[in-house]
């Protein structure tokens, strides 16, 4: 590991976001952790702070306020952060159905897993090192390919709009700029999301999805891949 890598991660409140916090820190880089409102930190997150002060740093950045980015593009100078990493994310409604749906519902949805995540992006692809990385969290669910179930029909689709939205990004914006993208599938994890049924732990699945960042970063490409370093079908 280089001295001196700097990482963000957005979304670092719980769950896996937070895990990869703790992940990046035990690999020795430095974090900027954002979460919603700066003034409610998790205990969790105040016990990495405790740990690691001279590493980790928090930011405010609110997804449903995409210009309160403008407090970290103001801190941070062009060419400063060698990887951006987007975790945040959230279900949708329980009903899960297209038919029930509600316009609020979609909205909201679709603007946490799609759209506010590439708009991040292009607001910090400044920021950006060359042969640095962006990471977006995606999921299996939003492999049009490996869709052989249809559940989750709304969820599956904010993830598949995500896979598409941020493969435009990756090859007109990103790529041509030695910034590699990786849309990242964390397996069926155990947080509040995935639930305590789920098979992988936020240890596994963080642990693994560092390796691949780090195996990642300097190929400048496009892919979607999961914690265990195996591509997915788009």
């Amino acid at each position: 590991m280089k001295e001196n890598q700097r990482a963000i991660v957005v979304g670092a409140s719980r769950g896996i976001g937070l895990g990869l916090v703790r992940e990046l820190l035990l690999q020795q880089w430095s974090v900027i952790a954002t979460l919603r409102d700066i003034t409610r930190v998790p205990d969790d997150l105040k016990q990495l702070l405790a740990e690691y002060p001279d590493q980790l740093e928090l930011a405010e950045l609110d997804l449903s306020h995409l210009d309160t980015a403008n407090m970290i593009t103001s801190k941070y100078s062009e060419g400063s952060i060698d990887l951006l990493l987007v975790s945040a994310g959230i279900a949708g409604p329980e009903h899960q159905r297209v038919e029930q749906s509600q316009p609020n519902e979609i909205v909201d949805l679709f603007w946490v897993n799609s759209i506010a995540p590439v708009t991040i992006a292009r607001k910090f692809l400044p920021l950006m090192k060359a042969n640095s990385l962006i990471a977006f969290m995606s999921s299996r669910m939003g492999s049009v390919a490996l869709n052989d179930d249809g559940s989750m029909e709304l969820y599956r689709a904010s993830k598949a709009a995500l896979n598409s939205i941020s493969r435009g990004f990756a090859q007109n914006e990103a790529i041509p700029l030695n910034i590699g993208v990786l849309n990242l599938h964390p397996g069926w994890v155990q947080t509040e999301m995935g639930g305590s049924q789920a098979p992988v732990t936020v240890k596994e699945s963080t642990a693994g999805l560092v390796k691949v960042i780090q195996a990642s970063i300097g190929s400048n490409q496009h892919k979607f891949i999961d914690f265990q370093g195996h591509e997915m079908a788009w």
